[in-house]
């Protein structure tokens, strides 16, 4: 062990230790509310590259000598390339705003620059975490800034699945493109319909809520770095507020620009809440889907058995051969976490006070989280589920041509007032409404077919009748 100093006195650290006394307080007050900012990768590589940037720019300003600078640089080149994790120890949710956050990425990155130049660990001299690493920063500036790079680094995934979870839908209407099957409202019978289009539109749902996700990340790019503690840039020198924007965009590999407000960007957390906000719309539309492939695939001999689910598992410890749409459920709990991820984003983003939000940390945990749900959920929903279902073809048209969902299509050919008495006859006899109609010689068994495909594709009946 070895002892390193702050302001308030000494602390014990571990002698290989990359952070120092700062951390270790932040990691031992806030060791109860959660994972350590180590558990999320991305948002590791986000801070390490904005410290990356932020040394460049403060190289090409003139505020760091080029040893030091180019000590940092390397230094947060390793912790890019995923060496030294392990030392960011403070828990992501923790209750400065994230002061404590920002000190662990100073001081693992001041350490290990000064192991580069010579220096012993804990010493903290030659390369210091205030002095150089947080050169013209602040917490106020640099944590808002790496959650929303990190998200966008993070969600990539989560679109791609998401994408992908959208094609396998369409892959699903394009195989069953032409089987009949009872559409339903309010959970009664409503009108004929191909399931084709019932995929179809799943995937159409899908693919608009991922390109409401895109939109909505795009805001991401637009940082608030530079404007230090409240926005008016003390602290910095002239000249690093320009270069600050483009370090970034060259660090990072995508266009990155500073807000055109720094007051607005410091305080605001709008485009977190509408990040999450997409991704909390996308969570309902694959929950919704999942709970209709549960009603359709509830058990063919007791429920309604038009859509077979994989079996991935057996579903009970007492009901012998049960299989339960276990990955359909898994996809609705997702939903519900995701729904409050949001509720927490929302409340933490109009709890801000003054010039800024000091909630970012719960904001970003509760952000990354959403993120890896959706993404992993995505992801077994369709391999484990959307991929494998399949359609009972002839359960779908016996339950279609026994509902009285055909009865509308009907209505041109018979008029309301008699299409309704033969409903009401054939719920009385307990027969389906097709026979009633074709004993009654309005239409021909062949002619039932050709009806139905035309109510399909949104036409009635039209043969003459008396």
């Amino acid at each position: 062990m070895r002892t390193d100093k702050d302001s308030l006195g000494d602390v014990i650290v571990p002698d290989t230790a990359l952070y120092s006394a700062s951390t270790a307080r932040g990691a031992e007050n806030f060791n109860l509310i959660g994972k350590p900012v180590s558990a999320y990768p991305y948002f590791v590589s986000a801070m390490a590259k904005v410290k990356k940037a932020a040394a460049r720019a403060n190289l090409k300003v003139g505020v760091l000598e080029e040893e030091i600078a180019r000590s940092i640089i390397e230094a947060c080149d390793e912790i890019i390339a995923g060496n030294h994790h392990e030392n960011f120890i403070v828990a992501l949710a923790e209750g400065s705003g994230g002061t404590s956050i920002n000190m662990n990425f100073n001081e693992v990155i001041a350490n290990r620059a000064g192991q580069i130049l010579g220096e012993p660990l804990g010493r903290l001299t030659r390369v210091n975490p205030n002095d150089h690493v947080n050169r013209s920063q602040s917490t106020n500036d640099v944590i808002p800034t790496a959650v929303k790079l990190a998200c966008v680094i993070d969600s990539a995934r989560l679109l791609e699945e998401a994408s992908l979870l959208a094609e396998a839908f369409q892959a699903k209407a394009d195989q069953f493109r032409d089987i009949l099957r009872l559409g339903r409202t309010c959970m009664q019978a409503a009108l004929p319909m191909t399931y084709g289009q019932f995929f179809g539109g799943y995937a159409a749902g899908l693919a608009r809520a991922v390109s409401h996700m895109k939109a909505a990340r795009a805001d991401l790019c637009t940082v608030p770095m530079g404007g230090t503690a409240i926005g008016t840039g003390l602290g910095s020198i002239p000249g690093y507020g320009e270069s600050i924007a483009g370090e970034l965009s060259d660090v990072f590999g995508f266009e990155i620009v500073r807000c055109a407000d720094p007051f607005d960007g410091m305080q605001a957390a709008d485009s977190f809440a509408r990040f999450s906000g997409e991704m909390k719309v996308f969570a309902e539309t694959i929950g919704k889907i999942a709970g209709d492939l549960v009603i359709l695939g509830s058990g063919a001999n007791s429920g309604l058995g038009e859509i077979l689910l994989p079996p991935v598992q057996p579903g009970s410890s007492i009901m012998a051969g049960k299989v339960n749409p276990v990955m359909c459920m898994l996809v609705q709990q997702i939903a519900f976490m995701v729904q409050g991820d949001d509720t927490t984003v929302s409340l933490a983003a109009l709890s801000g006070q003054m010039e800024i939000n000091c909630f970012e940390p719960v904001i970003a945990r509760a952000l990354f989280n959403s993120i890896e749900s959706l993404a992993n959920g995505c992801k077994l929903f369709r391999e484990k589920c959307v991929v494998g279902l399949n359609v009972d073809a002839d359960r779908s048209y016996a339950n279609l041509v026994k509902s009285t969902a055909m009865a509308t299509i009907f209505l041109e050919s018979l008029g309301y007032k008699r299409v309704t008495e033969l409903v009401k006859r054939a719920e009385a006899e307990r027969r389906s409404f097709v026979d009633l109609v074709i004993d009654q010689g309005f239409f021909t068994e062949a002619q039932i077919g050709e009806v139905m495909k035309s109510a399909a594709e949104g036409q009635s009946a039209i043969f003459a009748t008396d």
